[in-house]
């Protein structure tokens, strides 16, 4: 089976993972600085901190933006668990919003109508790598004080106009997962764009600790004996910091990650250019909106029909292409009803219709041919 994604490791990885090893120094590292610099001046932020994943990325912005009880937080209902989760474990309440169908990102007019005097943040999804609305939607945050956060999961290095996301809203977070672009293994990251937040983010990830004003010097693990005082429970936090490991993965990624970026951007659209040789009506494709640069994360097709939908899948798959579906929406999940008791007919019209294709950088010319014939048999049966 061709999977949808493989992440794109070979020898050249090992060079970095070894150092670690032999250094044993196996966490706050070398490798952590090292790659939190490189990310931070690859995409202009104030402030970077790798993460154990993109998951606890986003538990830290609930925490910084100090989410409580009664408040409410816009989201896409369209999207991963994670973001309602860390809304939901701060005792605030999602509010699921409609997507756009021509991009599956969140919906901003929806956004408009569901902010209330208790929307405490609203949280945007840069869906398949491609940017949303952000300038609308952060100018409207802006203008209603209410927090922005972008989850940028399948985003990194994508742009809108001349800004990165994820560097956009107060918060940013990244996803290099074993199914990203880039892969440190379950790794994240978290972009910290409001100054005012850039603080209390180094406690919160050091188990709420202020350590690391007593040890920021990786190579020196124990606090001098001439400096005054000890580092203490200042406030609430967790173990979120990246292994050394895991960073070190990273930084050999993000080093070839121009290499890696231009091969999914050639796949990309040579599905693109092989699917606009058809005179297709059954589906149309996921493509980015004007102004943006994309991070070619997924190739995805929407079908007019869940007949159609459902027989391409039957298709590919039996053909030993997985071809699938993506996200159920939140609201209609089990969880999800216990916050949500109205429709979203846009959503909920198109989810089972979303077909992903296979999109790595590493996929071979075979196998790229191969989804192609299967591609055209399904379009002119």
């Amino acid at each position: 089976m061709i999977p949808i994604t493989k992440p794109s490791l070979d020898i050249s990885d090992l060079r970095y993972i070894k150092n670690v090893i032999k250094s044993k120094i196996l966490t706050d590292g070398y490798y952590q600085k090292k790659t939190e610099a490189l990310i931070k001046k690859l995409i202009k932020s104030k402030f970077v901190s790798l993460t154990q994943s993109c998951t606890a990325a986003l538990e830290i912005s609930s925490i910084l933006i100090n989410l409580k009880k009664g408040d409410e937080v816009i989201m896409p209902s369209y999207g991963f668990v994670s973001v309602a989760n860390s809304v939901v474990l701060r005792n605030a309440k999602p509010v699921f919003a409609e997507i756009d169908p021509k991009t599956l990102n969140i919906s901003y007019d929806d956004i408009k109508r569901k902010i209330t005097k208790k929307t405490k943040a609203i949280y945007v999804i840069h869906y398949a790598g491609h940017s949303c609305e952000i300038e609308k939607i952060a100018n409207l945050a802006k203008k209603k004080r209410i927090y922005l956060i972008e989850d940028a999961a399948h985003s990194f290095l994508a742009k809108y106009k001349n800004k990165f996301l994820g560097t956009i809203g107060d918060i940013g977070v990244f996803s290099f997962h074993e199914t990203k672009n880039l892969v440190g293994g379950q790794a994240g990251c978290i972009s910290i764009n409001n100054v005012s937040l850039i603080e209390r983010t180094n406690t919160i990830l050091d188990k709420g600790t202020d350590r690391k004003k007593f040890l920021n010097n990786f190579k020196k693990k124990i606090i001098s004996s001439q400096k005054k005082g000890f580092y203490s429970w200042v406030d609430i936090g967790s173990e979120y910091r990246a292994s050394e490991l895991t960073s070190a993965l990273l930084y050999s990624q993000v080093k070839k990650v121009k290499k890696i970026q231009k091969k999914r951007e050639k796949f990309w659209n040579k599905y693109k250019d092989y699917i606009n040789k058809f005179k297709n009506d059954m589906f149309y494709l996921i493509k980015p909106i004007k102004n943006c640069i994309s991070a070619y994360h997924l190739f995805v097709l929407v079908f007019k029909s869940l007949k159609k939908s459902n027989e391409f899948k039957k298709v590919m798959q039996k053909n030993g292409i997985a071809a699938t579906f993506h996200y159920v929406p939140l609201h209609k999940s089990k969880m999800g009803k216990r916050f949500c008791n109205y429709k979203l007919p846009v959503t909920e019209r198109i989810y089972n219709r979303v077909v992903r294709l296979p999109l790595f950088s590493d996929i071979t010319d075979k196998e790229f041919n191969k989804i192609l014939n299967s591609l055209k048999k399904f379009l002119i049966n």
